[in-house]
């Protein structure tokens, strides 16, 4: 004998109905499109955060020796060259490669790490880096301050002047800004419109440092 199913307390078949199954996959579907936009940006935050943490550490070395017992001034180089300086006066270990890690920006896809020949290090020294091409080297782009209309003055480092930045070479390392290294140990990522500039072409942009730049601040970086 077979025994029929007993209706629901409101008078209901026991289980979903179809507008309940659509409103579970449109709820679905939602929190997919959520998580797709988030994990870049979160992914985004991650390479800004470690960008930060590269160039504070590269700041503190050159304001160490520029403050401690070992005082040799601000490097008297241009561009990379500049950042560089912290390897060819060993502030920085070169010989460990976590070392050398912290000269490249997590964003940079031109430039990296791995693409290097690790011994090209070891022919970084004082003389070399005056006139030497080692923009390969490290994803950041340091002062100009080999010129001598670019060079930090008492005033601009009291006040707080840009020592290091992201470089104009290939690709934006960020979309959005740029991680920007001072004078005073402040590190921050700025966004392009507080440098009063457009966002550039992030695949092809422009070069926003140097001469070509439109905003005086990033004219006294150099990306090479």
């Amino acid at each position: 004998m077979h025994t029929q199913s007993k209706p629901s307390a409101n008078g209901r078949q026991a289980g979903f109905s179809f507008i309940e199954i659509v409103i579970v996959m449109a709820i679905i579907g939602v929190l997919a499109t959520m998580v797709v936009a988030l994990v870049p940006m979160i992914q985004e935050r991650g390479r800004q955060t470690k960008s930060r943490d590269n160039v504070r550490n590269l700041t503190m070395y050159m304001i160490d020796r520029r403050t401690g017992k070992v005082s040799g001034g601000w490097p008297r180089y241009n561009g990379k060259n500049f950042v560089l300086s912290v390897v060819a006066t060993n502030d920085l270990d070169r010989r460990r490669k976590e070392n050398l890690e912290m000269l490249f920006s997590p964003g940079d896809v031109l430039y990296t790490l791995e693409d290097v020949d690790e011994k090209r290090y070891e022919e970084i020294n004082k003389k070399s880096l005056k006139d030497g091409d080692f923009h390969e080297l490290t994803s950041y782009a340091g002062r100009r301050n080999q010129e001598r209309d670019f060079l930090i003055t008492p005033d601009q480092e009291k006040i707080g002047t840009l020592l290091i930045c992201d470089d104009d070479d290939g690709p934006l390392h960020h979309p959005d800004g740029i991680v920007c290294g001072y004078t005073g140990g402040d590190v921050r990522y700025k966004e392009w419109a507080e440098f009063d500039m457009s966002k550039p072409d992030p695949d092809n942009p422009d070069e926003f440092l140097g001469d070509a730049s439109s905003n005086e601040e990033l004219q006294r970086v150099l990306g090479h």
